[in-house]
């Protein structure tokens, strides 16, 4: 209860390392790091201990998998925007047996930082700069997200919503005093809509009222995806389209965001459900990475009346 009426938000990150055929100690023999919790395959079944509460032994369920964990602190906090951030000590632990790390990484095909999140708000949003990337590409992590809403709802705790999941991906590139219409000269790509410093922002500006005028001169790319199925792990993948686009053109977009520094990247979701999940493969955090630009993340839990299933 403390967690919704404080508005503070729990969250953490966590480093797993699957080692296939192989036992986890092995990765507690070339590295000295000691895990939080490993698994081994074929092993009775047993819960994960909590603070003081001991594991709990399952008769007849047994473990799949051969698994290496460390655990992260589990933060509270009340700014969003440090989520992504919350891998920082893993990374620094990664650095620091770098070539020990490396070794495992060739040898396993699945690793994985996961970022956890809980919190009460019906909107989150965070970015990852250009360091992060950078810093994470060259390790071919998996980055996984897991984000959940907690709901005031005293039957349930959770707020279920059978709605569907809207998501998409936004180039934007903020051009100062020129005329948005540079990029386009620059680049040979139209834009799916500008916006000029001084002109009505005629969606905002209804019948009967004052105009509302942009304060700054911007060049938009769109894409957007209206989807009934709830595959949120896509959502990453809305940028594929505008990533074929800038690389098609890379060095006049290089070019472009040299000049034009508050340039980014925004995918943005609304979603009716209460676990939101999704993935960064190596692949696409590497293709992120070589364009030296923020991504922001803007993910809008849908706001509906409690359900029965």
């Amino acid at each position: 209860m403390g967690l919704l009426k404080n508005r503070i938000i729990k969250m953490g990150c966590d480093f797993w390392i699957d080692t296939e055929e192989d036992a986890p100690s092995v990765v507690t023999r070339m590295t000295g790091v000691q895990p939080s919790w490993a698994t081994t395959k074929g092993e009775i079944f047993r819960t994960r201990p909590h603070n003081a509460i001991p594991g709990k032994v399952i008769p007849g369920k047994f473990f799949k998998q051969n698994l290496w964990e460390l655990s992260g602190t589990a933060y509270f906090e009340k700014d969003d925007h440090l989520i992504p951030f919350k891998s920082i000590d893993m990374l620094e632990m990664i650095e620091k047996q770098k070539s020990s790390f490396q070794k495992i990484f060739r040898n396993y095909k699945y690793k994985c930082l996961l970022h956890f999140c809980y919190t009460n708000r019906h909107k989150l949003q965070f970015r990852i700069p250009p360091e992060l990337w950078k810093r994470i590409a060259p390790y071919g992590l998996l980055v996984d997200f897991d984000l959940y809403l907690l709901s005031k709802s005293k039957k349930n705790n959770i707020n279920r919503i059978k709605t569907g999941t809207e998501m998409g991906c936004t180039l934007y590139i903020e051009t100062g005093k020129n005329d948005p219409v540079i990029v386009t000269e620059m680049t040979g790509v139209s834009p799916t809509r500008i916006k000029r410093k001084g002109y009505p922002d005629i969606p905002y500006t209804e019948l009967g009222t004052h105009p509302v005028f942009d304060e700054k001169n911007v060049w938009f790319y769109d894409t957007f995806d209206n989807r009934k199925a709830s595959k949120y792990f896509d959502l990453v993948y809305q940028s594929t389209e505008i990533l074929d686009l800038v690389e098609s053109r890379l060095e006049s977009f290089r070019k472009v965001f040299r000049r034009f520094k508050n340039s980014g990247l925004i995918l943005h979701c609304s979603m009716g459900h209460y676990n939101f999940q999704f993935r960064i493969r190596p692949d696409m955090w590497q293709r992120i990475a070589k364009l030296n630009i923020p991504v922001d993340f803007y993910l809008y839990y849908i706001s509906t009346p409690y359900f029965d299933d």
